[in-house]
């Protein structure tokens, strides 16, 4: 159910990229090519037959699995519920100033505005094709549409080298972003840490197994883990400098 149907509504729609999305085919092509191998192989190499056939069964598994945890991750009202969780464990005091690290559409940035006063949010995002329909003008119309347009801004920055000096922001939230970084994961967490305010907030709504490790992350920069959860961490950045 989409909780902004029949509104003027901001567009927060994020579709899974193309490339994953023939999961019936997949699996009727594994399946059919696994026995045609194991069926023509059988009797003259039945060992290298049944790993063949596995491998490509696995492969459409691996495929398959992709496709289903797009779908649920894509989903417009778990995203929004997602957000509305995230956000809620903030103690916003309303003069905040906020970076969204990986912004997409402004789903969380129009969130965080919504929950300030005087603060002010900044967005910031690499804009590439086939960024499941991420578009800056689609941000700026979101704002609009939530009435927010003057508290938010947005920057085309990427996270592994962020041009804020240190100790800029009271609160960093970021959103399915984190698991992108691959191999600059430590570094991308290392410079939100570096322009985190000593006291502030850094909080990672994403994956699991990305949430732990930016966990380990946060511990290892010197922050303070406030909780921890299958698909959310929150960081408080100490005060007493290390």
């Amino acid at each position: 159910m989409n909780p902004y149907a029949d509104q003027q509504v901001p567009d927060y729609n994020f579709h899974i990229p193309k490339k994953y999305t023939y999961p019936l085919p997949v699996t009727i092509f594994s399946v059919t090519a696994a026995g045609l191998l194991y069926f023509l192989l059988q009797e003259s190499q039945p060992i290298a037959a049944g790993i063949s056939g596995g491998i490509i069964v696995l492969a459409g598994g691996v495929y398959v699995g992709t496709f289903a945890i797009l779908k649920r991750i894509t989903n417009l009202e778990r995203r929004l519920q997602g957000r509305d969780k995230l956000l809620n464990e903030i103690p916003w005091q309303g003069n905040e100033t906020v970076l969204d690290v990986g912004c997409g559409n402004g789903i969380l940035t129009m969130g965080a505005a919504k929950r300030l006063t005087t603060g002010k949010v900044i967005g910031i995002d690499i804009w590439t094709e086939g960024s499941g329909d991420n578009r800056p003008e689609t941000f700026q119309e979101n704002a609009k549409a939530e009435g927010v347009a003057d508290q938010v801004s947005l920057q085309n920055e990427d996270v592994r080298q962020l041009p804020y000096d240190d100790d800029s922001f009271d609160v960093i939230i970021s959103g399915l972003t984190v698991h992108h970084l691959g191999f600059d994961t430590e570094k991308g967490m290392g410079e939100m840490i570096r322009v985190l305010k000593p006291g502030g907030r850094l909080a990672i709504y994403d994956e699991p197994s990305t949430v732990f490790y930016s966990a380990k992350l946060m511990r290892k920069n010197g922050l303070q883990v406030e909780k921890k959860v299958m698909d959310m961490v929150f960081g408080i950045k100490s005060d007493i400098r290390h």
